[in-house]
């Protein structure tokens, strides 16, 4: 049981938005975060309704493959075969919103293929599918953490991994204490 397919664009809703029904996010989603957007709880949502090898397919914020609120989100979709994430950074893909957008297919089964990866750096093509054929790229799923997803092809990969092994991490070498303070430019 289940469908063949789940296509969709989630609310985009931040979590400021969502506080009166965080308690039911946490009774009920694997993905919860108290700071999790919106879209995070239609993923695992959408993941769940599919029959086994079904597709889902969303367009969403790219925050949740970096920020700590994803760490949930990451862990969960590790158990399920990625087929693909395209990126589109900071593109301005939505004339009325801005977003950081990209798109992730995945199959409602165990992981055990490659993934392919598209970083879009312009949106002058003409077709997706086109501009993800020449440009997509082969991804190790296995270099993926619930920590947070890079994905640079195999090069940068390479180079990120040995930049791991002879440094460590600003927030290691500060000790935790990082802070953060909103300035007011225009003064």
């Amino acid at each position: 049981m289940g469908f063949d397919a789940v296509i969709g664009n989630p609310p985009y809703v931040r979590q400021e938005s969502i506080t009166k029904q965080k308690k039911y996010f946490e009774t009920q989603y694997t993905v919860y975060q108290g700071t999790a957007d919106l879209y995070a709880y239609f993923i695992e949502k959408g993941i769940s309704l599919l029959r086994p090898k079904g597709i889902l397919s969303y367009i969403v914020a790219n925050k949740w493959m970096r920020a700590n609120y994803g760490k949930p989100l990451r862990k969960h979709l590790l158990m399920k075969q990625i087929d693909g994430i395209i990126d589109f950074g900071d593109l301005p893909v939505f004339k009325t919103a801005t977003t950081d957008p990209c798109i992730i297919r995945i199959s409602n089964e165990k992981p055990v293929r490659v993934l392919y990866s598209v970083d879009v750096d312009a949106l002058d093509f003409s077709s997706l599918d086109n501009y993800v054929v020449v440009n997509r790229y082969p991804f190790d799923p296995k270099t993926l953490t619930d920590d947070g997803w890079s994905l640079g092809d195999h090069a940068t990969e390479k180079l990120l991994s040995k930049l791991r092994g002879i440094s460590y991490p600003v927030e290691e070498y500060v000790k935790g204490r990082i802070y953060r303070r909103d300035c007011n430019w225009k003064q």
